[in-house]
């Protein structure tokens, strides 16, 4: 009888420890599917809003026609200045329209009749860095025709880059994002004043000054509200700030 106890006992140590070892397993495999065995988790580290654009006029909400070349007098986000690169982009407007009587202020493309621009947003006080997993681009746009609105990104040591990804074609104003670490980028060719085109593929460009961000859509652009045209709303920009080697905060 005592043999057969000690035999129970036995048992029920070997489970015990078999049970003990299975729960440790699964806590530790637990702990490598925690953000797809990614550590630490990149979604508790998003960077903050570094800013966000929406360019506005003097009667917001009051249907009008208006037309204007002085981008920046339209700026929300008076840190910011424009810049513009092509011979057409002295064209660029802001633009907005009696009816639709829901259609916003945006900066219209289509006046880049003289060859493809590019349009840019610089900070005046700190570059950005966009070096984060989670940093990102989200935007309100509005392509006609097959236009593919791409980012730009002027670097701080005066390269320019232009992504793979895009904002496509739309029969109405759309918000999408673009997540910037699934972006393959190429060098964007700025041979003023006429030829603007992208090149050759960069590996891994280092993100983490980045001067200005913008964007083109690489086309001349179409005359009419119906022709090939790129409309943008506004945009937002989710990454981290690095302040400029002697830079004030102007707000």
């Amino acid at each position: 009888m005592l043999h057969i106890v000690r035999r129970l006992s036995i048992m029920a140590v070997l489970v015990l420890c078999v049970v003990t070892f299975v729960f440790a397993r699964a806590q530790q495999q637990a702990g490598k599917d925690t953000c797809w065995g990614k550590t630490p988790c990149p979604e508790d580290h998003r960077p903050p809003v570094a800013f966000r654009e929406d360019w506005m006029d003097a009667t917001p909400g009051v249907p009008t026609d208006y037309k204007d070349k002085d981008l920046d007098a339209h700026l929300q986000n008076k840190n910011l200045t424009m810049v513009r690169y092509g011979a057409g982009a002295k064209d660029v407007i802001y633009d907005r329209h009696v009816a639709p009587r829901d259609d916003p202020g945006y900066i219209w493309l289509g006046a880049c009749a003289a060859g493809p621009c590019v349009i840019t947003l610089k900070d005046k006080t700190d570059y950005l860095d966009l070096s984060n997993s989670m940093s990102k681009v989200v935007w309100r746009t509005k392509q006609g025709g097959f236009r593919q609105l791409r980012l730009v990104l002027k670097l701080a040591d005066g390269s320019f880059l232009i992504s793979d990804r895009y904002a496509g074609p739309a029969e109405d104003w759309n918000i999408s994002e673009i997540l910037i670490s699934e972006v393959h980028w190429r060098i964007l060719k700025i041979q003023e004043p006429v030829r603007i085109y992208e090149d050759a593929l960069v590996e891994k460009p280092n993100l983490t000054r980045v001067d200005e961000i913008g964007f083109t859509d690489l086309m001349v652009g179409g005359p009419g509200f119906t022709s090939g045209t790129s409309r943008v709303d506004w945009i937002e920009v989710h990454a981290n700030r690095v302040k400029r080697s002697g830079a004030t905060n102007n707000n």
